[in-house]
């Protein structure tokens, strides 16, 4: 029995794999934080010009290969900079979070997510906050202003905010495009002053796209002359690239190749 205990002692004090108490914590073993602000550094030291070229992913949940995939196109592009539209793990387990950063690290643009439904749970959102910094963010470049919003009422409603947004984009003196997961206009999911100050987001006419995943199919349509955008999931090479350039925008959809130009609202 005490060569049993000291070979046990030993297999534990002698082993290189980091130790976390439980995949329901907010212990991570990468040490990537504040991730979006950092990347807004990276972003601010690009020249700028008169086109903002977007690469859009969504909903990548634990096809790391297919995620894998699209980081690889993704870097062979000529994107200013990258924006995941969230639900990255299933569970918001840690180890769902250090999985998906392995892939996402890798992406050799400046890149930043929003907060999904699914990233949500347990300790998600304390885990976001380390590693992705604020749940709300925005940042100004080009002379836009981009706005990074948590839409995931039901699963972290402490820190659900739809005054922020309304506040955010009613002090900007840039255009906005606003990246979110879940639709601003999701019946099921938003009532009452919620679904007022959203209304009131849509309409405001600086507002010139609201970008969300969450659904895992692609779509695109029109509200009050704001572009509504939704990103397709990420499977097999599924992700969007969105250039914008003088109030016209081109929507490429990698997988299939198919281009969509419309005019922004003016």
């Amino acid at each position: 029995m005490k060569i049993l205990g000291l070979l046990l002692t030993f297999l534990i004090t002698s082993s290189c794999a980091p130790f976390r108490d439980s995949p329901f914590s907010d212990q991570l073993i990468r040490k990537d934080r504040e991730l979006n602000s950092a990347n807004h550094h990276k972003l601010n030291a690009l020249n700028t010009g008169t086109k903002i070229k977007i690469a859009i992913f969504a909903d990548s949940h634990q096809n790391y290969k297919d995620l894998d995939r699209v980081v690889f196109r993704i870097n062979q592009s000529d994107v200013d900079f990258v924006v995941g539209l969230g639900d990255f793990t299933n569970s918001g387990y840690n180890l769902e979070y250090d999985q998906f950063l392995d892939s996402y690290v890798r992406i050799n643009k400046p890149t930043f997510t929003v907060l999904g439904n699914h990233d949500a749970i347990g300790a998600g959102p304390s885990l976001f906050r380390k590693v992705f910094g604020p749940v709300n963010y925005y940042f100004e470049w080009n002379s836009y202003r981009f706005i990074l919003f948590h839409s995931a009422n039901w699963e972290n409603p402490e820190e659900f905010n739809s005054s922020w947004l309304k506040q955010t984009v009613d002090e900007s003196n840039f255009p906005i495009i606003i990246f979110t997961h879940a639709s601003l206009r999701d019946p099921e999911r938003y009532f009452e002053k919620d679904a007022i100050n959203f209304d009131e987001v849509i309409k405001n006419a600086k507002v010139k796209m609201v970008i969300n995943g969450h659904n895992h199919v692609y779509w695109l349509g029109n509200d009050n002359n704001t572009t509504l955008l939704q990103s397709p999931r990420v499977e097999q090479t599924q992700w969007l690239q969105l250039e914008i350039e003088n109030n016209q925008a081109l929507i490429k959809q990698m997988a299939t190749g198919e281009a969509t130009s419309i005019s922004l609202k003016n």
